[in-house]
């Protein structure tokens, strides 16, 4: 089968061409803090490195859990790992955003990596990947592993969390935003994944399989292992929260900003398999969407795309 473009409007069939103006508060990266809360993790400070060890471990699974997770322009955030484990997750359960304005990698391992962060997170312009497998940005408030599930705050019990993750639980009624204007990178044959309440991403994002995908408050997405098949449903029962998350005009500048609740913004794709997925509008600000598979661009509500003579909307798969 050929590769194929797919354009989805699910309520209304409707694009046009319109302008939007998206700019990025000045932010300062938190430091990066392991919480106290029996999960072992230990932070190491070398320089402008710092080096994340200890943490739980579930089969195959490495848990690791984070008052603050922040990094500034040149410092790496740096998850060591080993030949045996399969997935990292951090959590952060601070209540803040995540800002990162630096690089995430992995050591001593092929592990993919989950963060987790319920209140949101910001990528900023000097955000960069250096991990061996897949990685996954999200505001979930609990991943599903197994018939079990992470919870992104509060207690768990990390001995029956040895599956795979599954699927992701938003169970706030707004789930917190993620912000991308960094370049986010995965190898070829790997998964990148931002998933959270809305998504803007005028940074550049590519890799093997692509997804950028907005969520509604308490329901549970499923992603097949090939990245670009997306599933709701209703959740089983989880831990809910009160959780204060930041929203996407938190982390934006108000000016100039039609970005709401439900949105995916994005700008620079190159992958093998892309799915941009919006529970409300889909917005294409003169972007460059290029995929050697296909590209799915979903919307509930709209797709809205910019088109200039010096930047010309290019979607191609």
């Amino acid at each position: 089968m050929s590769p194929k473009i797919n354009f989805l409007l699910l309520v209304s069939a409707i694009a046009q061409v319109f302008a939007i103006g998206i700019s990025f508060k000045p932010v300062q990266a938190q430091s990066i803090t392991p919480a106290n809360d029996g999960t072992n993790t230990q932070v190491t400070t070398n320089g402008n490195q710092i080096d994340i060890d200890g943490g739980t471990r579930a089969g195959a699974n490495l848990f690791h859990s984070f008052e603050k997770f922040g990094l500034n322009q040149n410092e790496i955030a740096n998850f060591l790992s080993g030949s045996d484990i399969q997935n990292i997750l951090g959590r952060i359960t601070g209540g803040n955003p995540s800002v990162i304005n630096g690089l995430i990698q992995v050591t001593g391992g092929n592990p993919n990596l989950f963060l987790v962060n319920p209140s949101g997170i910001f990528f900023g312009p000097n955000a960069t990947l250096n991990v061996p497998a897949d990685f996954t940005a999200t505001t979930a408030t609990n991943i599903g592993i197994g018939e079990n599930f992470f919870n992104a705050f509060g207690e768990n019990n990390y001995s029956v969390l040895t599956g795979s993750p599954n699927g992701f639980v938003f169970s706030n009624l707004q789930p917190g935003s993620i912000v991308n204007s960094g370049k986010l990178t995965v190898n070829s044959g790997s998964n990148l994944n931002l998933l959270g309440g809305t998504v803007a991403s005028t940074g550049e994002l590519s890799g093997g399989n692509i997804t950028v995908a907005t969520v509604p408050g308490e329901n549970l997405l499923r992603i097949t292992p090939k990245g670009h098949l997306l599933s709701l449903e209703i959740p089983a029962s989880v831990t809910s929260t009160n959780l204060s998350v930041a929203s996407l005009p938190e982390l934006l500048t108000g000016s100039g900003t039609s970005v709401n609740t439900g949105d995916v913004v994005a700008n620079k794709v190159t992958a093998q398999n892309a799915t941009l997925s919006a529970q409300k509008n889909l917005t294409l600000v003169e972007s460059q969407l290029q995929t050697t598979g296909d590209l799915n661009l979903l919307a509930k509500d709209t797709v809205f795309v910019r088109d200039s003579v010096a930047n010309p909307f290019v979607a191609i798969a």
